[in-house]
């Protein structure tokens, strides 16, 4: 039997449970043309208050998160799905998920790379090709509230060169209020590019978000070299579902 949340997946103990449901998942996904499948979570719930969370969370323990998350993850790629890894760096100890304004992470980096990092980094050692960035700000961490969505801090001095990610980074869902309170879609696009992400994920507003990051390319605040590398990236993981 297949429980209907990460959480009583996680609940069992099993890591063969959060495999068949990738694979059950993934069959279903398969048969109807899909090729992503934006899952496995793998942060921690750290707070028991969060209920934003508390149902799409395998636990609160590292190692069984980062266990079952590789589980499903598995269950998906052997499917021909690409398992999305989210939310990069962690919701699991806040309040929120970004829907309803800013959510913010008091953790500073020693933290994080001993807490929330750990099932991330599993998961890109184990060759996870695709994570989702959350809109959690971290700032004992980049000494500021902006998003981790849109800190070149985050994405690309933390998860790219220090955790050796090099796969696709798509940003959380762009419409949310932990975005749209303070950016504009043209300037949030931008920012996420710059700072590492190749996918903008639901601008709130596409056709503004689309013509920003051109405008940027044609005036040189984002250089053509680096829309490449992330057509690149996109180009591989499309060719290597083949």
């Amino acid at each position: 039997q297949i429980q209907s949340s990460a959480v009583q997946i996680g609940a069992t103990g099993d890591a063969g449970n959060a495999y068949t449901a990738g694979t059950v998942i993934g069959t279903y996904l398969s048969e109807i043309g899909f090729n992503v499948n934006f899952a496995p979570v793998a942060d921690l719930l750290t707070n028991a208050d969060n209920s934003a969370m508390e149902k799409r969370v395998f636990g609160s323990d590292i190692a069984l998160v980062g266990t079952m998350a590789s589980g499903m993850l598995d269950g998906l790629t052997e499917n021909n799905i690409i398992g999305v890894v989210k939310y990069f760096p962690g919701y699991g100890s806040t309040n929120g998920d970004g829907t309803t304004g800013a959510v913010s992470l008091e953790q500073n980096l020693e933290e994080l790379k001993a807490g929330a990092f750990i099932p991330f980094q599993q998961l890109i050692d184990a060759g996870a090709g695709f994570i989702m960035a959350g809109h959690v700000s971290v700032p004992n961490v980049t000494g500021s509230m902006m998003p981790s969505s849109l800190s070149e801090y985050m994405i690309t001095q933390i998860l790219r060169t220090e955790m050796g990610f090099s796969g696709i980074v798509v940003t959380d869902a762009m419409n949310k209020k932990a975005i749209t309170e303070s950016y504009k879609s043209a300037e949030a696009a931008v920012m996420a590019i710059t700072a590492g992400a190749d996918i903008i994920l639901m601008p709130e507003n596409f056709k503004e978000a689309y013509t920003g990051v051109l405008e940027a390319v044609r005036n040189g605040e984002i250089t053509e070299e680096r829309i490449n590398s992330s057509l690149v990236r996109i180009v591989k993981a499309k060719l290597g579902m083949y």
